[in-house]
């Protein structure tokens, strides 16, 4: 008796090959980026990751309110709003940290590119020097 996968398969009429489905999400993670245990990408994919954490950090406690259809969007979105502004001081000095954080994130982690750049230079010398 087949299982039940197989049986569903076979009466859906699709066949999938599980390894090529598997090895094409694996390739869509690590061009994401989000691959913990991936090398380093290309220059171009650092430019990319850094173009969008600099978009990302100036973290806000103000976002724009999406209207609801019908009536319950036209009566929610005025009391949204107003909530909204009794809250902002409660919201807006944990934003502000976020903010610094980022900053501060992005300057480190400037730094330390600058000195992986600068060590590979003084390796590519080196590894000059000893072969001449």
């Amino acid at each position: 008796m087949p299982s039940d996968g197989a049986e569903n398969e076979q009466s859906a009429g699709v066949s999938v090959d599980v390894e090529e489905l598997f090895q094409r999400l694996k390739d869509e993670v690590r061009r994401s980026g989000s691959d913990p245990g991936a090398a380093p990408g290309s220059g171009d994919e650092r430019r990319a990751a850094r173009a969008e954490a600099e978009r990302l950090w100036p973290v806000s406690a103000d976002r724009a309110l999406r209207l609801r259809p019908g009536v319950r969007g036209g009566l929610a979105t005025p009391v949204k709003a107003v909530l909204r502004k009794l809250m902002r001081w409660y919201v807006e000095p944990l934003a502000y940290d976020q903010r610094s954080f980022n900053a501060a994130a992005l300057r480190l982690l400037d730094d330390l590119q600058e000195q992986v750049d600068r060590l590979e230079a003084e390796v590519e010398a080196l590894r000059a020097d000893r072969r001449a």
